[in-house]
């Protein structure tokens, strides 16, 4: 069977019991990164030593043919990403999508999810919400991807790298409007974990998750 792992995203007391249980046995274990996995099994005193896989977007389709062949054998794998839950905005989904078509089953441990946990932490109406991933480097193509969901009703959200967010703030502004609500969250589930208003960023540090309606 094939394990979809959420992990922690940031504070290790986040993970479940059902995902440590999953840890502890599993043959094989696909890794967006293997020394950060390798570092979170270590945290986690996982007495098991399933074999660390690297599965990244870049090798994901080629990797794919060899994973169903150790599920058709009967292998236990595991799939998690560096942090939060995988195929969102991470690697997984042309693989779970290959065990559907051929009937191979497989199943998804529930957990952390950055862009969950940043709406509900925005003070904005979730009742109703779209999730746009990663936004585009490129200036032209991340209007574009705000100018396609401008007129959903609901609070949309996106991640973005921290040295981008300040232009990709005027940029929602301008294409949503400049009474457009928006919150920056960061650092969730740590010690220093903020929710800013646009006017209250002072830095660019790290990955931010922006909630915006």
């Amino acid at each position: 069977m094939l394990y979809i792992i959420s992990t922690p995203i940031g504070n290790m007391k986040d993970i479940t019991l059902r995902a440590i249980d999953t840890f502890e046995l599993i043959d094989i274990l696909l890794c967006e990164d293997t020394r950060k996995t390798g570092l979170l099994l270590s945290e986690l005193k996982i007495a098991n030593k399933p074999k660390l896989v690297s599965f990244y977007d870049e090798v994901e389709q080629q990797k794919v043919p060899q994973v169903i062949d150790w599920l058709k054998e009967g292998l236990e794998v595991g799939l998690v990403t560096d942090a939060g839950t995988p195929l969102l905005s991470d690697p997984g989904w042309l693989l779970v999508k290959r065990c559907y078509e051929l009937g191979i089953k497989y199943t998804a441990i529930p957990g952390a999810c950055a862009a969950i946990n940043a709406a509900v932490l925005s003070g904005l109406p979730i009742q109703r919400f779209c999730f746009l991933g990663f936004l585009p480097k490129k200036e032209g193509d991340k209007r574009k991807l705000l100018e396609k969901y401008a007129d959903f009703d609901g609070v949309k959200i996106v991640y973005e790298a921290g040295n981008r967010t300040e232009s990709s703030v005027k940029l929602i502004k301008e294409v949503n409007g400049e009474k457009t609500e928006i919150r920056i969250v960061r650092e969730m589930t740590k010690k220093f974990e903020e929710v800013l208003k646009p006017e209250e960023l002072v830095n660019d540090k790290g990955e931010a998750v922006m909630v915006f309606y």
